[in-house]
């Protein structure tokens, strides 16, 4: 008479407990690695836009405020003042363009003077940045 082997027993289910926890590691590093931008150091509230671009690129930000106070880079100047600090800090930048983001309810004349400032200044491009509206 034949004899044959037995058939290896199987458990009774398989476990899924290692895919489980690759896949909450594989969301956990593209939650941190995927979109980490680094905030702004003045807040302020951006206007509405109608176009989006984003392909272009914005070297030196210009920060102003609802009062009306202007950042250049860590120093806080009266608009009128910007145009003749805006030199030296587009030559720390490296540039000369510039990108505004100024709040929504910043006074108009605080931003004509800065950019009136930047005209003088020498400043080849001027972005006006607002977020993009719902």
């Amino acid at each position: 008479m034949i004899e044959f082997d037995e058939p290896r027993r199987r458990a009774p289910y398989e476990t899924m407990v290692p895919l489980i926890n690759v896949v909450f590691l594989l969301l956990i590093f593209f939650l941190l690695a995927g979109t980490m931008q680094p905030s702004d150091p003045v807040n302020v509230n951006l206007p509405a836009g109608q176009i989006s671009d984003k392909n272009a690129r914005l070297p030196a930000p210009i920060y102003l405020e609802k009062d009306g106070f202007v950042w250049l880079g860590k120093n806080m100047v009266p608009p009128e003042l910007s145009g003749l600090l805006v030199k030296d800090y587009l030559k720390k930048q490296g540039t000369d363009r510039v990108a505004i983001k100024a709040d929504k309810d910043a006074p108009a004349d605080s931003l004509l003077t800065l950019m009136e400032g930047l005209r003088q200044a020498g400043v080849k491009q001027v972005t006006l940045e607002t977020s993009q509206a719902q």
